[in-house]
């Protein structure tokens, strides 16, 4: 039984260690795009917010590139968010009509120039300017700083896996010891049953299996 039982906690002790490493990792997953969910919905709703102004100016016959007033208002909305690295409002071809005092963000996608090696990137949120036929005349861009989401991402992740290894551990020690009482309390309990029956039921079809052979053998020798 203990051969057994030795063969059988590793088991246990990983289905429970994987079983807590799962666990940790939902939650880190759930918390990161959660997180990352809320700065987007964050940065579209100051991307909503400029667009519907230049949309009203359109509306009046004020097209995006004659709205002098915008980099004051791009000004404004940059600076009430210290994640906001820039807003532009570009042309329908992606020239830059205006943009925040911080300057137009390099955009390494749309062949700008390079931020240097090491240099991240930053996130956009973009926002179609529609005139009344429903024609897009502007695009308002709004991008913002990764690294600093990036650097609490993995500092929640660093807590996380700090908090989830002695678990872990702790986990897996207790699944063992709960496997091993559960293996002990069968042993007995079928040592008990054996005991009260007299012999193991292999013992006994074995004495049944030869005295029925011894039978049909005395039988062939009358």
């Amino acid at each position: 039984m203990l051969f057994f039982a030795l063969r059988m906690l590793p088991l246990f002790a990983v289905i429970a260690g994987l079983a807590l490493a799962l666990g940790a990792y939902m939650t880190f997953s759930g918390v990161r795009g959660a997180y990352l969910d809320l700065i987007d919905s964050r940065m579209a709703m100051v991307a909503e917010d400029v667009g519907t102004v230049v949309e009203a100016a359109v509306s009046v016959g004020i097209p995006p590139a004659e709205q002098v007033t915008l980099p004051a208002l791009l000004d404004r909305q940059a600076e009430a968010d210290p994640l906001i690295r820039a807003i532009e409002v570009r042309s329908p071809d992606g020239a830059v009509l205006f943009g925040s005092a911080a300057g137009p963000a390099p955009d390494t996608a749309n062949g700008g120039e390079d931020p240097g090696a090491g240099a991240v990137p930053p996130f956009h949120v973009a926002r179609p300017v529609l005139n009344d036929f429903g024609v897009a005349v502007a695009d308002i861009r709004v991008r913002y700083d990764s690294t600093v989401p990036g650097a609490r991402i993995a500092a929640f992740g660093r807590g996380v896996l700090a908090d989830a290894v002695p678990a872990g551990i702790a986990a897996a020690l207790a699944g063992s010891l709960a496997a091993m009482l559960v293996l002990s309390r069968l042993h007995g309990r079928a040592g008990r049953l054996a005991v009260a029956g007299g012999d193991d039921p292999l013992t006994t079809a074995d004495r049944e299996v030869e005295a029925a052979l011894g039978g049909d053998a005395a039988g062939r020798g009358a």
